[in-house]
């Protein structure tokens, strides 16, 4: 078994998510592969199925997790959207949201990550995303803002009993999305989290979402990253063309990387959220990407 990664020199350590395999397995099997690598800090997200059983034999492990968004997938699948104008399914959304909370709880993980909010909610699938419709007027965007916090207050308050924190990640906005999704810009971000930062709440930035959305709304990265770092939990770390949120691997030249150097708030986790063909390929990655991420004094 391979040594842990931590960060250069600070002993902060990087986090993998389960979706940074391709293709779908067991969730124990997968992390019996990633601890077979150490890989032994882990998000528990996409690319994986488990039963209620797994989960109870979870906590009696000696590992380190996050949970993010959409685990463990339900029986019944339905879009998590915190922000829906649907009832049911904003309803939904939070009791998912809280039972998240509960694994956290049971795991010791330090915190519950979830999706910002969708002014619509989506019909299907396009591309690499889900596809939304337009709003239907012209304060929908207000309207579920509105509703968006009102849940998410909701969750914090059962998130503080659990003693869990929670941390919303800004959204990727393709150019054919803008205008249809919560949380793109750092006013958005900032808007939604300043007031409600000390009940626990922040941000999980997520570099691959900042890279798309900056590109659709012509905004700085650097200055996105400089207005939230006060606000920053977590970061999931991967890379694109600014197109769409493709998951590469960052590489030396990437511009992650220097931001990372420059505005990332010492002692904050890095989730890596890359896709990889291989075990072997995904713990060099994460070893070089370690050696990259000193914490600033």
């Amino acid at each position: 078994m391979g040594s842990s990664i931590c960060d250069s020199g600070r002993g902060v350590p990087i986090y993998v998510s389960t979706a940074c395999l391709t293709g779908q397995e067991p969730l124990d099997r997968r992390l019996e592969r990633f601890e077979e690598h150490g890989l032994d800090h882990v998000e528990l997200g996409g690319g994986v199925v488990c039963d209620g059983k797994m989960l109870d034999r979870l906590a009696a492990s000696s590992r380190s997790f996050l949970v993010h968004n959409y685990f463990p997938h339900p029986a019944a699948p339905f879009v998590l959207n915190l922000a829906s104008g649907d009832e049911q399914i904003r309803r939904r959304s939070m009791e998912f949201a809280m039972e998240a909370l509960e694994l956290c709880a049971r795991l010791g993980a330090p915190f519950y990550s979830v999706h910002g909010g969708f002014i619509t909610d989506p019909t299907g699938r396009e591309g690499p995303g889900f596809a939304f419709p337009a709003p239907a007027s012209a304060d929908a965007g207000r309207r579920a803002s509105e509703r968006f916090g009102t849940a998410v207050e909701a969750v914090l308050a059962r998130a503080q009993t659990l003693g869990v924190g929670l941390l919303i990640e800004n959204n990727v906005c393709r150019a054919a999305l803008r205008g249809r999704l919560l949380c793109a810009t750092s006013d958005d971000c900032v808007s939604l989290v300043a007031k409600r930062a000390h009940g626990g709440l922040g941000l999980l930035v997520d570099t691959g979402h900042l890279n798309v959305t900056a590109r659709t709304y012509g905004f700085d990265r650097m200055a996105f990253l400089e207005a939230v770092e006060p606000y920053v939990g977590a970061y999931h770390v991967h890379d694109n063309d600014g197109t769409a949120d493709m998951h590469e691997p960052c590489r030396p030249t990437s511009w992650v990387i220097g931001a990372l150097q420059r505005h990332r708030r010492r002692g904050v986790p890095v989730v890596l959220e890359s896709k990889f063909d291989s075990i072997e390929a995904l713990r060099s990655h994460a070893d070089w990407l370690a050696t990259q991420l000193v914490a600033r004094d």
